[in-house]
């Protein structure tokens, strides 16, 4: 917090307190009758009004520089935030460039299978010779195929 804010607030603030003072006494001298030191306790109590509103200018004043600071801090902190990521973006294109180099080839990644995967390869994918032939019916439901009954259709209309 600004020490502008601080000093209107705590001076705003003692000087309404204040006020009540000189108020009590212009409230009192009514009930008597005396216009004259009525008159002096209220210039007192409106001496204390101008000084409170000085106080809440100043007040004002401080939040202002507050505000422009937490700006400046809010701009620096997003300014480092985008360095970070820009080193980090840099790290990572000179990760993938070693990366190309080494591999000979820009952007392709190889992969060399030995003898042994190629077979198991082999057996754990299954054959499309050996597959069976399904048929679905209207319901989604799976059904032996016509020609492994040993049925005929006749299709023609």
């Amino acid at each position: 917090m600004n020490v502008k804010t601080m000093e209107g607030l705590a001076g705003a603030n003692a000087s309404i307190h204040l006020m009540s003072t000189p108020m009590g006494i212009a409230k009192e001298a009514e009930n008597k009758g005396d216009t004259e030191k009525m008159k002096r306790a209220l210039s007192y109590a409106s001496q204390m009004t101008d000084q409170a509103e000085a106080y809440g200018e100043k007040t004002s004043k401080g939040m202002e520089l507050d505000a422009e600071e937490a700006k400046k801090q809010e701009e620096l902190r997003q300014e480092e935030w985008i360095q970070a990521r820009r080193k980090e973006r840099e790290e990572l294109e000179k990760k993938v460039k070693e990366g190309e180099e080494a591999s000979g080839e820009a952007g392709l990644d190889s992969v060399e299978i030995s003898g042994e995967g190629k077979y198991q390869a082999e057996m754990a994918a299954p054959s499309a010779d050996n597959a069976p032939d399904v048929v679905y019916d209207k319901s989604g439901e799976a059904v032996e195929a016509a020609a492994e009954t040993g049925e005929n259709i006749n299709v023609s209309v």
